[in-house]
């Protein structure tokens, strides 16, 4: 199954840049690499002048990529071997693992790519192996395929660099890998925007569709449920506060929305992760409810 060409709004790549590609065996990194490659000139800003393909052990796609003007080389190219490619450039370490130094992988991702106008990109099946560490926390973007036996090692991730969503991110890595070939592109270069680290996911679209069709007694009572929880209304128990502290600032916010196009805007603008909040902010008030319920039927009775 051939997956279909990239779009350049799902992949941007901004040169000089360190990009690690983690899937195991068969996950379609070769295919990955073999269409990355094909495109470069779309999908990097710049357009590198030359690719540099460096690769551990003979495969089928070194002759494709040599048909192709590829430059390959077997093994790990040292400094002189980069200098010697025109620039700017992309070079390729593919199953390299055990031959590279650690300290030279690292100065690659830290140091060289950056200042000889390089971009650097690794292909490995162990995103958590020792050696690659300081490459790995220096990389500009990640690509994780498909990997069935490894949810623990995706959910470290997911937990070290998006704490207060690991949900959403392991919806949006299950979403994108569902497919054969398929993968989730993690965007960390500085210049990105924050709200567009990770692909919307089909859960998100469906959220803000359903927020755009809520009428005006909606959205205001949202913003009184912020508002009766800012003015400490509701009893919260220490876990429910923690699980609302990362959106502070939101709940705050949408506490002053004193109109149904405001209390609009806020609920559906990028970052506000969304279905966490209304996730956080109901589970009290249906709390609440249940309680009043049963007092009233107890009055009752």
């Amino acid at each position: 199954m051939e997956p279909p060409n990239f779009s350049n709004k799902d992949l941007n790549f901004k040169l000089p840049f360190g990009l690690i590609i983690s899937g195991p065996s068969s996950s379609g990194k070769s295919t990955f690499l073999l269409k990355f490659i094909s495109q470069a000139a779309e999908l990097i800003d710049p357009p590198p002048k030359s690719i540099l393909y460096c690769f551990g052990e003979m495969s089928n796609i070194v002759p494709i990529l040599q048909k192709s003007g590829v430059s390959v080389f077997a093994g790990v190219p040292q400094e002189d071997v980069i200098k010697r490619i025109p620039k700017p450039s992309l070079v390729i370490l593919d199953d390299l693992l055990l031959s590279i130094d650690e300290k030279y992988l690292s100065e690659l991702f830290t140091k060289k790519s950056h200042h000889q106008k390089f971009s650097i990109v690794f292909v490995t099946q162990n995103l958590f192996e020792k050696k690659i560490k300081v490459a790995r926390q220096n990389a500009q973007y990640l690509v994780l395929m498909r990997s069935p036996n490894s949810v623990l090692s995706v959910r470290n991730i997911g937990t070290q660099l998006f704490p207060k969503k690991l949900d959403y991110f392991l919806d949006a890595y299950r979403q994108a890998t569902n497919e054969p070939y398929g993968y989730l592109l993690i965007d960390m270069h500085a210049s990105s925007d924050p709200t567009l680290r990770l692909p919307k996911t089909r859960s998100e679209r469906k959220r803000r569709r359903l927020l755009k069709q809520a009428n005006t007694q909606h959205l205001l009572a949202i913003a009184e449920i912020c508002l009766n929880i800012v003015k400490a209304r509701y009893k919260l128990t220490t876990r429910q506060r923690k699980r609302l502290l990362p959106y502070a600032g939101f709940v705050r916010r949408m506490s002053r929305a004193r109109s149904e196009k405001g209390a609009r805007k806020l609920l559906i603008q990028k970052g506000n992760g969304v279905g966490g909040v209304l996730a956080a902010l109901l589970t009290p008030i249906l709390i609440e409810i249940g309680r009043n319920i049963i007092k009233s039927d107890s009055d009752k009775n």
